[in-house]
């Protein structure tokens, strides 16, 4: 450690501590502790609003090697390398930090964004150790205390509602004469993306307000952070939602609050799914996908309603990934078919929702 570095500790409500070096934002924080398994990926994986408020682990030995990308935005006025416009994690904690980053889209190194960001960071920690403990004793609530910086609670770690993470105002994208209304509980860019077509017209509404008085020829209700029983509003709207009989689409933990909505339960997973890599089956083609996933929820295999079946099982502990109703209007996957950070393999199901759209609710 040089004479500029500052200890740091990371502390599990179980009483488990780590030590390490500071890097990011010389600062104190408390929040759900949940880890990542995939590439390093900084600028997509730490602005994912289903990240709101938790201290991030990675799997990945060494992070930052890539450095961060310049503040872009496309033609649809979404940021190009982020998938929000502001840090979403609380904290980091990481094995080893690269400094010297190198890679064509580099600007900064992550330490620099991150102390901009306010999020405290450490390195110089046995992550694997670390890993461990957290699939051991399951979700738990953590802190990082940085030297020379006030310490907090372990019940200062916030409870982050969609307001946090979600857009503030009604937002409209591409000029297409099918609209559909993204019910945003914490959206990704690329999910935005994903639902703009020649023939779309994508109405961005926070999940805390009521839908725009028009009429709309799909929905979709996009993931976010917390728990998915206190979208209480969202889950109300939904379920006036499945009675129209429309196509109706949702990722993500947007699929438990689908779930939800049509009567099935929900429970919180000891340690969630997280990561590029986690392979899920296809119930009606057989063929296993390899997803990227980022949800601390799931449903409860015996709780979907009669006339709804699952169509993805994840093919590590057999759990639901994804259900339809008998004629397919409605369905719900819970990994992210955009990727980003993460494979594209399951991007088919944006298409063959968009397909429902265009064919006037009719599935092909």
């Amino acid at each position: 450690m040089s004479l500029e570095e500052k200890t740091a500790r990371i502390i599990l409500e179980d009483g488990t501590e780590f030590e390490g070096s500071s890097f990011g934002y010389e600062g104190s924080v408390a929040g759900d502790i949940v880890f990542y398994n995939g590439a390093d990926a900084p600028a997509p994986l730490f602005t994912d609003p289903s990240l709101r408020g938790t201290i991030l682990v990675m799997a990945q030995p060494q992070v930052g090697n890539t450095g961060i990308p310049e503040d872009e935005v496309d033609n649809l006025g979404l940021e190009t390398d982020f998938e929000s416009g502001q840090a979403q994690i609380s904290g980091l904690v990481v094995m080893d930090y690269c400094d010297t980053p190198s890679h064509w889209k580099n600007k900064k190194p992550l330490a620099k964004w991150l102390r901009k960001q306010q999020v405290p960071a450490l390195s110089g920690v046995d992550t694997r150790a670390l890993i461990q403990r957290i699939r051991l004793r399951g979700s738990m609530r953590a802190k990082i205390l940085v030297e020379e910086t006030k310490d907090v609670s372990f019940s200062s770690a916030g409870v982050y509602p969609s307001a946090y993470a979600a857009a503030r105002r009604v937002v409209r994208y591409g000029t297409g004469t099918r609209k559909i209304a993204l019910i945003d509980c914490g959206a990704k860019n690329s999910q935005v993306r994903a639902l703009v077509s020649e023939g779309t017209t994508v109405v961005r509404v926070p999940c805390s307000s009521d839908l725009p008085d028009e009429r709309f020829d799909g929905f979709v209700v996009s993931g976010g952070p917390g728990d998915p029983t206190a979208y209480e509003k969202t889950i109300a709207l939904v379920k006036g939602l499945i009675a129209e009989r429309k196509p109706l689409f949702a990722i993500g933990q947007g699929a438990v609050i689908l779930a939800i909505a049509g009567g099935a339960a929900s429970y919180r997973m000891t340690q969630g799914h997280r990561g590029q890599g986690v392979p899920c089956v296809n119930l009606e083609t057989g063929r296993c996908h390899v997803t990227a996933q980022n949800h601390g929820y799931g449903i409860r295999d015996d709780s979907l309603p009669p006339d709804w079946y699952p169509t993805f099982l994840n093919n590590t502990d057999n759990s639901i990934e994804g259900f339809a109703t008998a004629k397919g209007l409605i369905s719900g996957v819970l990994f992210q078919p955009e990727g980003n950070p993460g494979p594209r393999e399951t991007a088919f199901l944006y298409e063959a929702f968009l397909e429902i759209v265009r064919n006037g609710g009719v599935r092909a």
